[in-house]
């Protein structure tokens, strides 16, 4: 037996209580110390377990979010370089064809070709400003997003917390009284020589 099971068991035995019994029952407090103190174990593990995964869970949503503001951001760009390469060539082929002509001596195809190029360029400049206010406006909802998912996952974490602090404070308890039926068996154990001692005062 160990320690503990010796010390109950003395104590019960010394209280008068029968070999068998004394026994089983020092042998029953010494399993339900060591089942509280497993479960408590597992309670933790558990929970532990639970924390990593929400902490996993948000790496990949927040990784996620950012990969898909790095894939609108790209395709944002390519269209603004394709938006961009288009009207460039078709500027460059009405200067060309306004060149020739203004070769020939055409002066108002001249006033033409830099009116279609004002034109061009504010265009431009809107397809710009337009494309820049989707993506401060895709970057804001990603982002709110985020910060969603990171509340979430600190609630979460410290509801568990919580519950620890709680599954402690109930160990404890237990804890406390198995020392206090420790102390009274200790107690009883001694009652029989205080008795003795007493009996023997003069």
């Amino acid at each position: 037996m160990t320690t503990m099971i010796s010390e109950v068991y003395s104590a019960f035995k010394t209280a008068g209580v029968p070999e068998q019994e004394a026994q089983q029952a020092a042998e029953a407090m010494s399993a339900e110390n060591l089942a509280t103190r497993k479960a408590f174990a597992e309670d933790k593990r558990d929970l532990s377990n639970g924390i990593a995964s929400a902490e996993q869970r948000l790496s990949g949503e927040i990784a996620a979010v950012r990969q898909e503001v790095a894939t609108v951001e790209q395709n944002l760009s390519d269209k603004i370089a394709t938006v961009e390469q288009n009207l460039s060539d078709k500027i460059a082929t009405v200067e060309q064809k306004l060149s020739d002509k203004i070769v020939n001596g055409d002066q108002t195809l001249f006033d033409k070709i830099t009116a279609v190029d004002q034109k061009l360029s504010g265009e431009i400049a809107e397809v710009r400003q337009e494309l820049t206010v989707k993506i401060a406006a895709v970057e804001q909802k990603l982002s709110d997003k985020t910060a969603t998912v990171e509340q979430k996952l600190s609630d979460k974490i410290a509801e568990a917390r919580q519950q620890v602090s709680a599954e402690i404070g109930e160990v404890r308890r237990i804890m406390s009284v198995i020392r206090w039926m420790q102390g009274f068996m200790l107690f009883a154990m001694a009652l029989p020589i205080l008795r003795e001692i007493i009996v023997a005062w003069p």
